[in-house]
């Protein structure tokens, strides 16, 4: 990995090749250089009134390409940033809500996970952004089916800049080892190869747990905060659905069950303390060898490829494991949190604030701030990213195809109104099984009867004519190619 002065004089270097590959290569070389979807957006923002933006979004997004081009875009048409409040992701949902609650105008702009976006709707927080785009002639492009993560009831209120989806890695210099190769086809009679299910990943890890050489099978996380997030992927790889057409919750069924167990088979090849671990003890783990597999976050690539890391180029990247238990090939990964930019209806500069989020979203900007090597937290989203030199740069080439394979099959959570409740319920059932507390059983029945709680707070009907946009949400596929 180069570091991005380098990146910026080599491509100065390749001249007329650089101009031939697109835009985005002449931004990098030569600086902030509107292209066409930019200067669109600039014109119509020059016609208003220049306006000082507030913003809630947390600083490991904001810093660097994020804050320089909103500078730019203040030069040029005299909307900018006045003030962000700094605030992790996972918080800002309850903030956010408060706001809603409270119809205040304080902030402008949230940047956070998208799969609030019917929660907020409801509650009344966001602004509609299709007139915005259409003016200014912007389309959502993302790779997969994810751009219905930023539409309710046929409006958008989304726009991202965070692919964050779920991509599998293995220690490639343990795995393609020809001595663990035959130990492992001497063990279990058949070749170590990519795993097609999570039974075949479990006699992978399981093979490869060595704690007492400091090597742990599995660093997918099992906190209470986003050990959860997990357990979606086994469910719709089972072929399962949170809900029936009723809203009838339906977690206690093969699916559900399937899920639960492969979520708890995990404990004996992960860390004895993952329970109170989360990224911060979990990503330093993989830097420095201590960890064989994980689903993770595909920003983990860029830790682990960083000059820094004790594993650099020691990695393979690929599909998330798929299932079997509904009777045909599923793969299914997760998008979550899927970050973004969503706008304020109550704030009197809700014109300014869209189209500086516009200006954040295209394509040419987005390559800069996925593509940055200091701040890291935003991962490729659009098809445009997977073309890009400078963001295959920050990924890999391997990493990059990983990361597209597992977006053509990435999954929401819980897109309704209640999200938050729903995910509570299942996350603190699922924490308290995985430390003894609870049996699987357990976990089934006493988070479908808080779900049941939950939907009669919010109300059946609303939440069934919901179901259509929850669903429209889903992978189209169920191999990727």
């Amino acid at each position: 990995m180069r570091n991005r002065c380098l990146t910026r004089r080599t491509l100065l270097q390749y001249g007329l090749a650089v101009a031939a590959a697109g835009p985005w290569a002449l931004r990098q070389a030569h600086g902030a250089a509107a292209g066409p979807e930019e200067e669109r957006i600039i014109q119509v923002a020059k016609k208003l009134k220049p306006a000082e933006l507030n913003g809630m979004i947390w600083s490991l997004y904001y810093g660097g390409p994020m804050q320089k081009q909103q500078q730019e875009f203040k030069k040029l048409t005299g909307i900018g940033v006045r003030e962000i409040q700094d605030i992790p992701t996972p918080q800002i949902p309850q903030r956010t809500m408060a706001e809603a609650i409270a119809h205040a105008d304080t902030f402008d702009f949230f940047h956070i996970d998208l799969t609030m976006i019917p929660s907020l709707v409801s509650a009344g927080l966001l602004e509609p952004l299709d007139d915005y785009m259409a003016e200014v002639g912007y389309k959502i492009d993302m790779v997969g089916n994810s751009s219905h993560f930023m539409r309710y009831n046929g409006k958008t209120y989304g726009l991202p800049t965070d692919g964050n989806v779920f991509i599998q890695l293995f220690r490639k210099d343990l795995f393609e080892s020809p001595d663990e190769q035959k130990a492992f086809a001497d063990t279990y009679g058949r070749p170590l190869a990519w795993p097609k299910t999570w039974e075949e990943h479990q006699d992978i890890v399981t093979f490869f747990h060595r704690p007492e050489k400091e090597l742990i099978g599995s660093g997918s996380l099992r906190d209470r905060v986003f050990g959860g997030y997990w357990f979606y992927m086994y469910l719709y790889g089972a072929g399962g659905f949170p809900f029936d057409d009723d809203m009838e919750p339906t977690l206690n069924t093969p699916a559900g069950r399937y899920a639960v167990g492969v979520f708890l088979n995990m404990k004996k090849v992960s860390h004895p303390e993952a329970p109170g671990w989360g990224t911060t003890q979990m990503i330093p783990e993989h830097m420095a060898g201590h960890i064989f597999s994980s689903q993770y976050w595909v920003g983990l690539i860029s830790s682990v490829e960083a000059p820094r890391s004790k594993t650099q180029r020691k990695w393979l990247y690929g599909l998330v494991p798929g299932s079997k238990a509904s009777g045909k090939m599923l793969y299914r990964s997760i998008a979550i949190p899927l970050v973004g930019l969503v706008v304020n209806r109550y704030s009197p500069r809700k014109r300014q604030a869209a189209l500086l989020a516009l200006y954040w979203s295209t394509l040419q900007n987005s390559i800069e701030i996925v593509g940055d090597r200091e701040f890291t937290f935003h991962d490729p989203w659009h098809p445009g990213h997977f073309t890009s030199p400078y963001v295959e740069e920050a990924y890999t080439k391997e990493g990059l195809t990983a990361v597209k394979q597992n977006l053509l099959v990435a999954c929401p959570a819980i897109y309704l109104t209640g999200y938050l409740e729903f995910q509570d319920a299942l996350f603190k059932h699922l924490s308290e099984a995985y430390i003894g507390q609870l049996t699987a059983q357990d976990v089934l029945t006493k988070t479908e009867a808080a779900w049941r709680d939950t939907i009669q707070n919010i109300g059946k009907r609303k939440l069934k004519a919901e179901l259509a946009g929850y669903k429209a949400a889903f992978p189209q596929i169920d191999v990727p190619s």
